[in-house]
């Protein structure tokens, strides 16, 4: 019995350890871009040649097409914090010189970087609208695993279809290894603002 009972408390102290930083907090502009090395030297060449900043990026992909044209794609930080569906895509043409930008850079936001929820209460709610959700209201894998909390600036005027930009702070929550299922929850309310399960029919 020994030999059954000890592996497995050694295996259910492993996952209580493993389970200890979950949720798991997200927060500041990181460090790295989500590029690899080459693509990296690219990016940084095509800004430095048109003269544009790049400190408040962090690219994660970098096209180019056949007439020579390059597209990097980029979320953008304000306050240390991303820009949620504040993404930027900025096209340099055949000779390496910007032409054109897809989305606003935005260059300052008042809504503050200290949040009112915690991330207990961060999960609580994600969980809650899960329950809601047909697909996984019966699924334990994204109850029982492990969340990212990514604290954000969510843009509600854009989302609501107003005209003027109105910046609130937000937690970007998913499971920590997929993108599905995403929720967008208001700090301040609590409200969820935005609900994807990933799931396509």
């Amino acid at each position: 019995m020994k030999r059954i009972i000890i592996p497995l408390l050694l295996v259910l102290t492993v996952s209580c350890e493993m389970l200890m930083d979950c949720p798991k907090l997200v927060k500041g502009k990181p460090e790295g871009h989500l590029v690899d090395d080459r693509e990296l030297k690219t990016i940084k060449t095509l800004f430095g040649a048109s003269n544009l900043s790049y400190e408040n990026y962090q690219f994660y992909r970098l096209e180019s097409v056949i007439s020579g044209e390059f597209y990097v794609s980029c979320h953008q930080f304000v306050n240390d914090l991303k820009v949620w569906t504040g993404d930027l895509i900025f096209h340099f043409d055949k000779n390496g010189k910007f032409e054109s930008l897809s989305g606003d850079i935005v260059s300052a936001i008042d809504a503050g970087t200290s949040p009112s929820m915690d991330l207990s209460l961060v999960e609580s709610r994600y969980l809650d609208r899960i329950k809601e959700d047909s697909f996984y209201s019966n699924s334990t894998s994204v109850a029982n695993g492990c969340l990212t909390c990514e604290l954000v600036y969510c843009e509600l005027a854009k989302s609501e279809g107003g005209p003027a930009p109105d910046y609130v702070l937000a937690w970007l929550v998913k499971p920590e290894k997929s993108d599905y299922p995403v929720a967008v929850i208001i700090d301040s309310d609590q409200s969820v603002a935005y609900f994807n399960n990933g799931i396509v029919f």
